[in-house]
């Protein structure tokens, strides 16, 4: 049994909106505002996008709106202002390190031993040269308990064995201007309607006509979390831009994406037990096209 000291933090590690951030996105927030200074990190709320991707190679997979891992790091240089460098999986030493791992692996996680998905966290040094801190701001209600942001402190051998078949990525990561945040036209990404409505058409199709309706709704669960949470930073953003333009806007077309995630938990817990779910995508193509509408109100 590895051992740990672990300690509660408050909900805003690091000074970061955690509730409405991802758990990739959230640590590299904490590091930018580190870096660059208080709510940085909302920057990534700034582009308002629907960028899909196929879940899978195989045929008939269902599309996705997560990126990828390396598509977060680009995101970072260029929203936050951070430039991030791999090294080897098996070196802890120095810091602070960006690392992603499964969150199976993950002891001081609600995940661990039972869902696995890449998660984030950092690493950082102890002045003890036997131990590593673990600091992890991610906060999310999960089906399995809360996650909450915190910091855990471990013998740095017993951890690093711990996170050998994890798929571990260790990434060092510096300001790409030391003292400066990055400039605030790089920030102003909005998505026109035009460019989402064939792409919102293919994906609300997707998931509507899968063969597989329980599959799509299980996946629906996770697409609809996280596209719910990127509206709500969208929002955050908004608010604390004084040049942003839709503000509340945004904060209802967030709450309503907020409250379309639970209708589709509360779906998946139908399609569970083999009971026919409501109409999710009537109201998943609705939302979508509130995306639209909101970015041309923010961009005009």
């Amino acid at each position: 049994m590895i051992e740990t000291r672990t300690r509660t933090v408050p909900r805003d590690a690091g000074g970061v909106h955690a509730s409405v951030m991802d758990c990739i996105q959230v640590n590299l927030g904490v590091l930018a505002d580190r870096f660059h200074g208080t709510d940085t990190h909302l920057r990534l709320g700034a582009p308002l996008r629907f960028d899909v991707r196929p879940l899978d190679p195989s045929p008939g997979a269902l599309p996705t709106v997560e990126p990828e891992l390396d598509e977060r790091l680009a995101s970072a240089a260029r929203l936050l202002g951070l430039a991030t460098s791999e090294r080897g999986a098996g070196d802890l030493t120095g810091g602070p390190l960006y690392a992603v791992a499964d969150a199976f692996a993950l002891p001081w996680g609600p995940y661990f031993e039972r869902q696995h998905m890449e998660h984030s966290f950092l690493v950082l040094d102890e002045e003890d040269p036997d131990r590593a801190t673990v600091v992890d701001a991610y906060h999310n209600d999960t089906e399995w308990g809360p996650a909450r942001p915190g910091w855990h402190s471990y013998p740095r051998d017993e951890l690093a064995a711990h996170l050998a078949g994890a798929g571990l990525r260790l990434f060092d990561v510096e300001p790409c201007t030391p003292g400066a945040p990055p400039a605030p036209e790089a920030n102003r990404e909005h998505l026109t309607a035009a460019e989402t409505d064939a792409a919102r058409d293919r994906y609300v199709a997707a998931y509507r006509e899968h063969p597989d309706p329980k599959a799509a709704v299980e996946r629906l669960t996770l697409e609809t979390w996280l596209l719910a949470r990127d509206r709500a930073l969208h929002a955050a953003w908004q608010c604390a831009d004084p040049q942003a333009k839709a503000a509340d806007r945004a904060r209802d077309h967030a709450q309503a994406w907020a409250g379309f995630a639970e209708q589709v938990y509360v779906g998946l817990r139908r399609v569970r037990r083999d009971r026919p779910a409501p109409d999710l995508y009537g109201p998943l193509a609705g939302l979508l096209a509130g995306d639209a509408e909101l970015a041309e109100h923010s961009a005009a």
